[in-house]
């Protein structure tokens, strides 16, 4: 770093060897300029310090900056090099209204060593021109603050067109036929358009806007955990409000803290389910402010609902109980404590008990009503057991005749004397499948002398080139 005081500039390889590409206000005063070749800036200022540009490092050390700007708007942009473009429609009445936002945002980035300009207008064009030219009167400001190219610049200049105010005399026709260039530096006319809000020219935020956000900035600086959680609890609650109104529901959180050292922390966390039940969301987020690390204190919060998904309204009996919603809240927690979600079954197109359903997250989407298989006979087909094996275990097997009801079972190594079979229920293996070696099943309900009830089957058929053989497939209640 240069000594302050001292001339000081950045240099890059150009086209003919280096030149400077920024010079700090002691250079300036000199008369050294961005764009000045080395060579002449040396014979100038011998004394001139020097040092490589990095703008790979400009550019991310400027991106950081947009990031903790988001403790003003969530809607922030790099513009440039050295400029950044913040949304303060709607949000400026949390800070006490522009003039005490810009004053707060001016006063934090000198303190952190920055050299501020900064305002506020109703377009980016506008912002641009005041912040960089300064003054409070558009049409007095330089051509050059239209944000066009050095060449355009010195053609108005020598038609005798010296300010933005001297623009808008000229017939609209006689700017676009004299300065259409192909490029958006180029065009005068639209650039002046962007200006006077009479063309929109979007901002693009380096994250997703969000439609619903909380925000809260604090007089002083918050270390301890109970005044965090406080602070948390206003913004889940304040969210929720805005996600209830709207008939929304958040499917992804996004939880920033900003240090007053300048630092951010930001905080996932997901819902299996949309959710505008502030107290759940409360729940999911107040763990995460256990390991945090306050360094000097958190001075501002923001809370975002990053998704958001339509929530159909329910209303409850007087005795009715929410399993579906608690399952849900409960996957909710446990996957944002351990990024691991709950698994249910879901139900699989087959007839194959096996393969008629499957695991599933509860967070990958909404859940069937449950599996198929597990109905019972009003829709025609035969009831299944509550509990199937995940794998079916052998049994030995006597009957009285070779094809008949079984009369005694031996499972893992227990004689069973049956009282009471019914089936079989036939079963043909899935056959349009070419890698499929399954052979034909006979199921049989069973019941033993214990009153205990098992689900077993004979694989395969008697006469075949195999014998059959018997497993237990699963036990009825």
């Amino acid at each position: 770093m240069a000594p302050v005081g001292l001339p000081f500039a950045l240099v890059e390889q150009g086209a003919k060897g280096l030149r400077l590409a920024a010079v700090n206000s002691a250079a300036r005063n000199f008369g050294l300029s961005h764009g000045q070749r080395l060579a002449d800036a040396r014979a100038a200022v011998p004394d001139l310090l020097t040092e490589a540009h990095d703008r790979m490092a400009d550019q991310a050390a400027l991106l950081g900056l947009c990031r903790w700007m988001e403790r003003y708007s969530p809607w922030v942009s790099p513009e440039g090099i050295d400029g950044i473009l913040l949304e303060a429609t709607g949000v400026a009445h949390l800070f006490g209204g522009e003039q005490p936002m810009g004053q707060d945002i001016n006063r934090r980035l000198v303190d952190y060593g920055f050299t501020v300009k900064l305002a506020f207008a109703n377009t980016i064009g506008a912002a641009w021109a005041l912040a960089r030219y300064g003054g409070d009167d558009l049409n007095a400001l330089p051509v050059e603050a239209l944000r066009i190219d050095g060449d355009a610049a010195r053609t108005l200049r020598r038609l005798g067109l010296k300010t933005i105010g001297s623009l808008t005399s000229i017939p609209r026709a006689a700017l676009a036929r004299r300065f259409r260039g192909e490029h958006i530096h180029d065009n005068v006319l639209l650039r002046l358009d962007e200006l006077l809000g009479t063309r929109d020219e979007p901002l693009n935020p380096i994250n997703p806007p969000s439609s619903f956000m909380a925000h809260r900035a604090l007089m002083e600086p918050v270390i301890s955990h109970d005044g965090l959680t406080a602070i948390l609890r206003g913004l889940t609650q304040s969210l929720a409000r805005d996600l209830e109104r709207e008939g929304q529901g958040a499917v992804r959180l996004i939880l920033k803290l900003f240090r007053s050292d300048g630092g951010r922390m930001q905080m996932p966390a997901g819902l299996s389910a949309p959710s505008h039940d502030g107290a759940h969301i409360f729940r999911l987020l107040t763990p995460k402010l256990e390991t945090l690390d306050a360094g000097f204190g958190i001075d501002a919060m923001t809370l975002e609902a990053r998704e958001v998904a339509s929530v159909d309204g329910q209303q409850y009996g007087f005795m009715e109980e929410t399993h579906g919603k608690s399952l849900a809240e409960l996957n909710d927690r446990v996957l944002n404590r351990q990024e691991q979600s709950l698994v249910a079954l879901e139900a699989v197109e087959s007839h194959v008990p096996e393969r008629a359903e499957r695991k599933k997250e509860l967070s990958s989407g909404p859940r069937s009503s449950g599996p198929r298989s597990r109905r019972g006979p009003d829709d025609g087909r035969p009831s299944r057991p509550h509990l199937i094996l995940e794998r079916p275990e052998p049994a030995t097997v006597l009957a009285a005749v070779p094809d008949g009801a079984p009369l005694r079972m031996t499972w893992r190594r227990v004689a069973r004397r049956i009282v009471k079979a019914e089936g079989p229920e036939r079963i043909a293996p899935e056959w349009w499948l070419m890698e499929n070696t399954d052979r034909v099943r006979d199921y049989y309900r069973i019941e033993d002398d214990k009153g205990r009830r098992y689900w077993l089957y004979r694989d395969g058929l008697y006469g075949d080139d195999v014998q059959p053989k018997w497993f237990v497939h699963g036990l009825s209640g």
